[in-house]
């Protein structure tokens, strides 16, 4: 991510008010999760003009047809924290080093294995995922039960919604949502 200009902005298509929220940019695409299990990556391509929304040159169903990924597939990361250099080199010895203690970018389920989002921002006792229908939900780390290739909460789905807020809302450190673009600037 290099510019921050497209995050937490509403996309919208040449025929659809509303297809998602962008909740990352990379380099070279935008990742919008619209409503369900929808999500799109969408290269910067395709956009025509960005300003209280993104909106994309194309019709719904093209962007559907085109860009559509599964929902849960995970994240793509900026140049900065990819383990595989552009010349196609891997060093996944390097990448583990600086980053197998993290739980940024984590997929988060449910106890009964449901899948719930990805794991935007890490606190010292928190942890903010960007979950399906634009939630956002700020959960203490003490609910974690596992962590593997996902983090398991230890919950429900009605006791997850007791940890919603609003997308926009600070993060648990008090700073506001736009400081998630600042952090992977400098990753």
């Amino acid at each position: 991510m290099t510019s921050g200009k497209y995050f937490n902005r509403a996309v919208i298509a040449l025929d659809a008010p509303h297809i998602g929220y962008v909740v990352r940019e990379t380099d070279d695409k935008i990742v919008v999760f619209g409503e369900g299990k929808q999500r799109y990556d969408i290269p910067l391509s395709e956009i025509k003009t960005v300003s209280k929304n993104v909106l994309v040159g194309l019709k719904f169903q093209e962007i559907a047809n085109k860009y559509s990924v599964e929902r849960d597939a995970p994240l793509p990361t900026s140049k900065y924290v990819d383990p595989w250099g552009a010349d196609d080199t891997t060093d996944f010895a390097r990448y583990e080093e600086e980053y197998a203690k993290t739980l940024f970018n984590k997929g988060v389920r449910i106890e009964n294995e449901d899948h719930v989002g990805h794991i935007m921002k890490e606190t010292d006792d928190k942890i903010v995922i960007f979950g399906e229908r634009n939630y956002r939900f700020d959960v203490p780390k003490s609910k974690i039960i596992a962590v593997g290739r996902n983090v398991i909460l230890g919950m429900d789905w009605d006791e997850l919604y007791t940890y919603k807020v609003d997308k926009n809302s600070p993060l648990p450190t008090g700073e506001p949502i736009d400081k998630l673009v600042e952090e992977e600037d400098k990753l």
